[in-house]
């Protein structure tokens, strides 16, 4: 047997009926009208919270090292011994002296206290015109014995202050026809000038 459960209270469908059929009723004397039924009061719905999102862990920035303290940890890791064995490596230098020469003399020309024959200027030229004009003074310079000279160059204004000329000059001093005249090739001291100038010490004229 099937057992149906009573609803707790009338429907609006129902209550809407009980209120037509009850309208024209005429009331026994002595009886009140019989109130319809009150509606059942809707249950309130169960509101379930959310469970409260937790916080991501917030996790440190990277740090990237500055350039001072990563060379200071490279440092720190090698060991206290070897600190002292290290060593720069540079090119070879056109500079200098060659096989001829005595140091005492060499020491004299790259101080600037021997004194100039004769001097040269090849600043302003192209490396065509300066090369061509340095070949033949370097010729003529030891023809007429002369031992030391200077070659000007000009600093130039290349972005390291290195000119074109200055690079070259000493190059050129090496080469076939005029590098068996040259004994040593340095800069010259501030008061010749400087960065911009050469001190050339040529071979002596041999006679007859």
């Amino acid at each position: 047997m099937t057992n149906h459960r009573r609803p707790k209270g009338p429907t609006d469908a129902e209550l809407e009926l009980w209120r037509t059929v009850v309208r024209d009723a005429t009331p026994i004397a002595g009886k009140r009208r019989p109130a319809p039924p009150k509606p059942a009061k809707p249950a309130a719905p169960v509101v379930t919270a959310a469970p409260a999102a937790r916080p991501a862990p917030s996790l440190p920035a990277p740090t990237v090292p500055a350039a001072a303290e990563r060379l200071a940890e490279l440092l720190r890791a090698v060991p206290l011994k070897e600190k002292g064995k290290v060593s720069v490596q540079l090119a070879p230098s056109a500079l200098g002296r060659v096989a001829g020469v005595d140091k005492r003399t060499d020491e004299k020309v790259r101080k600037g206290r021997m004194g100039i024959d004769g001097r040269i200027d090849l600043h302003g030229m192209t490396q065509s015109e300066a090369h061509h004009a340095l070949s033949g003074f370097i010729r003529r310079s030891h023809i007429m014995g002369r031992r030391m000279v200077l070659v000007i160059t000009g600093k130039g204004q290349m972005p390291r202050g290195e000119g074109v000329l200055r690079l070259s000059v000493p190059r050129w001093l090496r080469e076939a026809d005029v590098g068996p005249l040259v004994l040593s090739v340095h800069q010259a001291q501030p008061q010749h000038g400087g960065g911009g100038a050469y001190y050339v010490l040529l071979k002596r004229r041999r006679e007859g």
